[in-house]
This record gives structure tokens, sequence and C-alpha cells, in this order.
């Protein structure tokens, strides 16, 4: 939709910049001719004719026109002298209506002058006429050419640019593909092996239960994999639609944190809260916007060292609130920042320590966008402009425009 309206906006954006320079110009050329080029004709070919009204653009063309084609019919006439008088009657009959036909007495008007021209004469008024035509025409001939080109121009890089981006979405897919594969396959491969060493009754008593804990834990770490895949696909699909109604927003982060309160001790870390106390009233999936939060906190916790401050922090103002999950832990490569809302971007490392799945921040980017919201991380410096204090060093902000009535 937004590529529709980008296109429409460049169509009559330069549609009207056309018209415009279009106008200007014929304006300027046709004041030009008139008050100038066409005088100096008239006194060149017709002085006895010289006193004669300043006309319009349209009306400048259709007698520069008329006078042009009746010059090369009689220039017809006088190199092949058959029909010259009966296209010239009918072209003297439109130049009435320019009051300078039967003005004056027969001898003097324009069309019996040029009859009596010479055929040297004849031809060079005819070529003069018409570079006036040319002259008329040439700046609605120019933009219409110059308009046509940037507007294919546009067609064109949309083009290149959606197949671009078909070409990087096929590969994403097929590389999201080869993740999920490779997540499934170690846990699967530790769960296979476990089970077939139990089964041949390769393990000893005292070990049995360590390797039923293993196989249990493994298989809740694929079921989360699989979980995870199904909420991103799921997100994509026609037949999904939020479920929108009043939320307390305030509430549901404040929900989030307390759920999250007992990993973060545990962890070793500590938990600021600065959440108003008062109603901060938004439209919104609750389930899912409680998914989006819990899974900020969940990522602050995983991939952070003991000891590292995680914020929590709700603000609001005329223009939007705002949800900041802060830390102080250790910054993200600019490199990994720039992508860290693709599915698996965390890279394999990352997913097989941590035990992150590497869809959390995808399905969060999409939860929030498809409330009409965005999603973004700020990283140091520019972390500084939203006050939230020396000690962190990232945040990730959730910003909800406030919908004005």
């Amino acid at each position: 939709m937004s590529e529709v309206t980008e296109l429409r906006k460049f169509v009559i954006r330069h549609f009207l910049i056309t018209l415009i320079t279009v106008g200007i110009a014929e304006f300027l050329i046709s004041a030009f001719i008139s008050h100038t080029l066409l005088p100096a004709i008239i006194r060149q070919f017709f002085p006895e004719l010289y006193d004669f009204n300043v006309f319009s653009t349209g009306n400048l063309v259709v007698l520069v026109l008329a006078i042009g084609l009746y010059s090369l019919f009689n220039l017809i006439g006088k190199l092949i002298p058959f029909g010259g008088d009966i296209a010239s009657a009918t072209l003297n009959a439109s130049l009435k209506y320019f009051g300078i036909a039967d003005q004056v007495p027969r001898d003097n008007t324009i069309l019996s002058k040029i009859s009596s021209l010479t055929v040297g004469d004849i031809l060079i008024l005819v070529i003069l006429i018409l570079g006036l035509l040319i002259m008329v025409l040439f700046p609605v001939l120019l933009g219409s050419m110059v308009f046509a080109r940037k507007v294919t121009r546009q067609f064109k890089m949309l083009d290149e640019q959606r197949a671009a981006e078909q070409k990087e979405s096929e590969r994403k897919k097929y590389l999201m593909i080869s993740d999920i594969a490779h997540d499934l396959k170690t846990p699967m491969t530790t769960v296979s092996g476990y089970a077939r060493a139990l089964s041949d009754g390769m393990v000893s008593k005292d070990k049995e239960q360590e390797y039923l804990e293993a196989i249990t834990s493994k298989t809740e770490r694929m079921n989360d994999i699989v979980q995870m895949l199904f909420n991103y696909v799921r997100l994509d699909s026609d037949g999904f639609d939020l479920v929108r109604a009043p939320v307390d927003i305030c509430e549901l982060v404040r929900e989030c944190a307390a759920l999250a309160y007992q990993d973060v001790e545990d962890a070793g870390m500590e938990f600021d809260i600065d959440i108003p106390e008062e109603k901060i009233m938004v439209s919104a999936d609750k389930i899912q916007m409680s998914r989006v939060v819990t899974n900020l906190l969940t990522n602050a916790v995983k991939h952070n060292d003991k000891g590292t401050h995680i914020g929590v922090k709700v603000t609001s103002d005329s223009d939007d609130t705002r949800i900041y999950i802060s830390d102080s832990g250790k910054e993200i490569d600019k490199e990994l920042a720039s992508d860290i809302f693709e599915p698996f971007v965390m890279g394999d490392k990352s997913r097989s320590s941590k035990g992150g799945s590497g869809l959390g921040l995808s399905i969060a980017r999409k939860v929030v966008e498809l409330h009409g919201w965005k999603i973004k991380l700020v990283q140091r410096p520019e972390i500084g402009r939203y006050h939230l204090g020396d000690i962190y060093g990232k945040v990730f902000a959730i910003i909800i425009p406030n919908i004005r009535g």
C-alpha cells in the first residue's frame, strides 16, 4: 500500500512540476513571438498590415498554423498550378476569425499578399512559420518527454527494487529453514543418543535420572523452537488478526515485570522499574503485547552477565507513549544491531549457548508493527537523549503514537 501511495505522490509531484514549467515556458515564448517575432515577420512581408492586436497563446497557434498552411498551399499552387485556389479559399474562411482576411481591401489582405509573393519569399515565410510553431510546441513536447522518462524510470526502479526484495526474501526463507534444521538437529541428536543409551542398558542406575532430565530439557527446547516458529509464521498468515481492546499499558508492563522478577533475581541482576501509577490507555492486543514485553525482558536476562541493571520504564506525553526495556550490559555490535530484528540474526553460537530461538525479536517487531507502532534498538551515544540514566548502554524502545481526538 505504501508503495502505491509513494508512486502516486511521485507522479502527481512531477506532473505538477512539469505543468508549471511548461506553462511558464509557453507564456514567455508566446509573449516573445507575439510581441517580437510575429511583428518582425509582418513588418518584413506585409508592411501595410502592421496594425494588429496581440493574440492569446491559443489564438496565436491557430493563426500561425493557418497562415503557415495557406503559405504552403500557395507555394504548392505556384509550383503545381492545380487546386491551389481551393485550398487558399478554405483557409481564407478560417482567417476571418482573426479579422485580418476582410478588414482591408482585397489587394491588401494577408492572403492576397501571400499570393503575390515570389516562390522564394513564400518558402522563407513557410520556414519562419514552421519555426514559430516549433517554438510554441517545443515546451509541451519536451515537458511530455521528460515527464514520461521520469515516470518510466521510476517504474523501472520500483520493479528492480521489488525483484531485489523478493530475491532477498527467498534467501532469508531458505536461510531460516537451514537455521531451524540446525537448531532442531542438535537437541534431537542428544535425545536420540541418550534414549538409545537408556534403551540398551548402557547407563548406570545413578545416572538414569540425569539422562532423563537431559532428554526432558532438550525436548522442551525443541518444543520452544517449534512454538516460536509457529508464532512467527502465524503472524504472517492471512487469517491472523489482532484482538484489540482498550488496555492500560502501565498495568500490562507492570504484570510482565512482575513475572520476570524472579528470573532477574536468580540471575543476580538488578531490576529498576519506573512505571506511572496513573492509567495510560491504548488500543492493543493484550496477549500479543505481553509476549513482546516478556520477550524483551527474557532477552535482557539471557544475554547479559551477573550484576547487570535491567530497567523498565513507561512514559507518555502529548505526542506518544513509550515503553523502554534497557540494560547496562555489553553493547551489541553495530553490524549485528542493524539486523537485530531479522530471524536468527543472533547466530548459531548464541542460540546454542544462550538457549534462544533467534525468532523472539522478529516476532516482537511483527506484533508491534501490526499495531501500527514502532520498535527500535538504541545504544550509546544516542541513548543519552532518552534520559534513562547514564548506567544504561542500550534500550529497546516501543513507540506508541497517541491518537488525537
